[in-house]
């Protein structure tokens, strides 16, 4: 199923806005940037703009549910061990993915090819977004969640390349022991992996000329989308029919799109780190 995408279309005015659930999740924010993550009923009501009574019913609720506790001596409310469970899931992945789809659409308009953003899951890449729907010259519409081997895509080599060495010493040792490698270790070695993602680093972008063996027909080019440290987070590829992108010019376009679009998403990806910095 393809995840939610940010959309341009105005809310279904059937719906109403639940404002309860709004203002309590505010309060949680409001504690969560209070010292010691507690406050007082009339602290919360002063910095929220909310009633006191509002405040209090929200409070209580909140602290059914488990997410606060009261102290009754001081009268003071205060986030429980609970609230970490509402992030859990929430990784720079996902941040990354959130900030990358704007800068993907425009580059799939400039370019028309689709490009993907593809995250590592194990010892493979699974496609979180792509513009695919949004091309006329995509091929597989329902891309979102398919599963790519590591070494021989450009996605794969992308993210390999860049990554932490932690990461990069971790996946060699998953990858040469993958049943599928071992059969060919031959031309899936730890060498071969080697010489291939340094081939990747000094070229400062990753290339599949149809070696993904479930995509002969078409090539790719990919680049890391990377954090604040330079380590590798996701990969964007775009993707194309080998036949029809052949010229060394229309090469270099796509290529200086996919970095543009790479370094776009790169400084979205710092400004939002440095706010949510600025905010705890």
């Amino acid at each position: 199923m393809r995840p939610p995408m940010p959309s341009t279309e105005q809310p279904d005015p059937v719906y109403r806005h639940c404002e309860s659930l709004i203002k309590g999740l505010s309060l949680l924010a409001e504690l969560n940037r209070s010292p010691n993550a507690s406050a007082v009923i009339s602290e919360l009501s002063r910095t929220t703009g909310l009633h006191r009574t509002t405040v209090k019913r929200l409070l209580e609720t909140l602290k059914h549910a488990g997410y606060l506790e009261h102290d009754l001596i001081t009268n003071e409310y205060r986030l429980s061990f609970r609230v970490l469970q509402l992030s859990y899931g929430y990784r720079d992945t996902t941040r990354v993915t959130e900030l990358a789809w704007p800068f993907m659409r425009t580059f799939t308009q400039k370019m028309v090819w689709p490009c993907s953003l593809v995250a590592p899951e194990g010892d493979e890449m699974v496609v979180r977004i792509s513009t695919r729907p949004y091309s006329k010259l995509s091929f597989h519409p329902g891309m979102p969640g398919r599963r790519m081997p590591m070494v021989t895509t450009a996605a794969g080599r992308a993210y390999f390349a860049f990554a932490s060495k932690a990461a990069q010493e971790t996946l060699l040792a998953m990858l040469c022991h993958k049943p599928d490698i071992a059969k060919a270790r031959h031309h899936h070695s730890a060498s071969w992996i080697h010489d291939v993602m340094d081939q990747t680093r000094t070229r400062g972008y990753a290339i599949n000329r149809g070696e993904w063996e479930d995509e002969p027909r078409f090539s790719a080019f990919a680049v890391p989308i990377r954090n604040t440290t330079g380590e590798a987070i996701v990969a964007l590829n775009v993707i194309f029919l080998t036949t029809a992108v052949k010229t060394p010019q229309a090469q270099n376009k796509l290529l200086e799109g996919l970095h543009e679009t790479a370094r776009a998403i790169e400084a979205a990806y710092a400004q939002n780190a440095l706010e949510i910095h600025r905010s705890a």
